[in-house]
């Protein structure tokens, strides 16, 4: 191709239809041409973890590892003190959609992407508040508002009638 790409940038499937097409244009059979890794018709960078959740929107290098303290993927029992940053989380073995969950107000609170694991820490607790986003990018920046705006809380789990204890006498 003649345009330069950055080398964070992978080629889209549109690069790889016109490769063909200089290929085939050059004489070249069409049993010369090499489907290109999955990786780079997708559109994630080369650099990127392999079944981690990626989102364009957030750049490669705003990521952080596994041993920052304030970062989305986990769950906190205290209100964190800064923003949280994004982090690789996996994604669906089954390749379905992820999903993220934000949970402001619960017993604890943070960025998740099991919907049983944001319901065990919601249910239960009184002015619990968990949001579902279709992106780690406005996960992020939906829990990083709240934070900063002061609405970030940890609840307390409330008793409901059926989890009272009834003593009953038979006569």
């Amino acid at each position: 191709m003649s345009d330069q790409k950055s080398s964070l940038v992978a080629p889209t499937p549109a690069d790889a239809v016109a490769s063909a097409a200089a290929t085939s244009a050059n004489g070249a059979s069409g049993d010369d041409y090499t489907a290109p890794p999955p990786y780079l018709v997708s559109g994630v960078p080369a650099s990127f973890p392999p079944n981690t959740v990626y989102d364009p929107l957030i750049p490669i290098e705003a990521y952080v590892d596994a041993a920052y303290p304030r970062r989305s993927g986990i769950l906190f029992s205290k209100v964190p003190s800064g923003p949280l940053k994004p982090a690789y989380l996996a994604a669906n073995a089954d390749g379905s959609k992820t999903f993220f969950y934000c949970i402001t107000v619960g017993l604890k609170v943070g960025i998740v992407t099991d919907a049983s694991i944001a319901s065990e820490y919601t249910n239960g607790v009184s002015s619990a508040f968990k949001k579902k986003c279709h992106s780690h990018s406005a996960a992020l920046q939906y829990f990083n508002e709240d934070l900063a705006n002061g609405k970030v809380h940890i609840g307390k789990y409330r008793k409901s009638s059926r989890d009272r204890l009834v003593w009953c006498v038979i006569v």
